[in-house]
Formats: C-alpha cells, sequence, structure tokens
C-alpha cells in the first residue's frame, strides 16, 4: 500500500490505511513537488474490486492531498479508460504546472501497468 492511502488518526496518535484502501497498489503518480501551493493526482487499482482509484486535488501549504478523503468512496473509480481520460482532463486543467512530458509519462504508466 503506498504512504499516501495512510491518514492520521488525532485519537490515537497514529497514521492508519484508509478503509477500504488496504490492498490497493499505486499506479501513478503526479506532483508538483510541494511547496507553498501544490497540485497532485493519484491513481491506484484494488485487486479485490478489480477497478482503478484516483483523485486529483491542489491547495496551498494549509491543506494537503488526503483532506477530506476518509475511505475508498471518496476517489473516483473505474476502468482503465476512464482513469487516462481523468489524467488527461487533470493535467490538461493544471497546463500551468505540468508539461506534456509530465502527461505522457504518466499515460505509458497507467497504460502499461498490468493489474
Amino acid at each position: 500500500m503506498s504512504d499516501l492511502l495512510e491518514s492520521y488518526d488525532y485519537r490515537t496518535n497514529k497514521y492508519t490505511a484508509l478503509p477500504g484502501t488496504e490492498d490497493w497498489v499505486e499506479v501513478a503518480r503526479l506532483g508538483d513537488g510541494g511547496g507553498y501551493d501544490w497540485t497532485d493526482f493519484n491513481a491506484f487499482y484494488s485487486p479485490s474490486a478489480r477497478r482503478y482509484f484516483w483523485h486529483g486535488d491542489s491547495g496551498c501549504s494549509c491543506n494537503g492531498w488526503t483532506d477530506g478523503l476518509d475511505t475508498s468512496a471518496d476517489f473516483a473509480d473505474g476502468d482503465k479508460e476512464a482513469l487516462l481520460r481523468a489524467w488527461e482532463s487533470f493535467t490538461k486543467d493544471h497546463s500551468y504546472t505540468f508539461s506534456a512530458t509530465d502527461y505522457l509519462d504518466g499515460v505509458r504508466e497507467i497504460r502499461e501497468f498490468k493489474p
């Protein structure tokens, strides 16, 4: 499981897996490296659900990519083609942050991923 799928539980003071993501495998990651402003898109595959899950967001240093993600239901999901469409849409919407090379690298990673 990717460490991206862990959230901090203030009651137990531990990082725990988001419910429903325990078997997810990272497929592709797009991010600008953080800083004051950040923009990230992360894609995963669930062997048990036999589906892809993804989430893209942007923000500033006052929030993070996992804010608002509490369970697997908070991610978009679908087949590989739906993920590729979401990847394209996200990179187009954030073309000021990501290059055509970033987009194409992700397309290659997604297409080459073998469940």
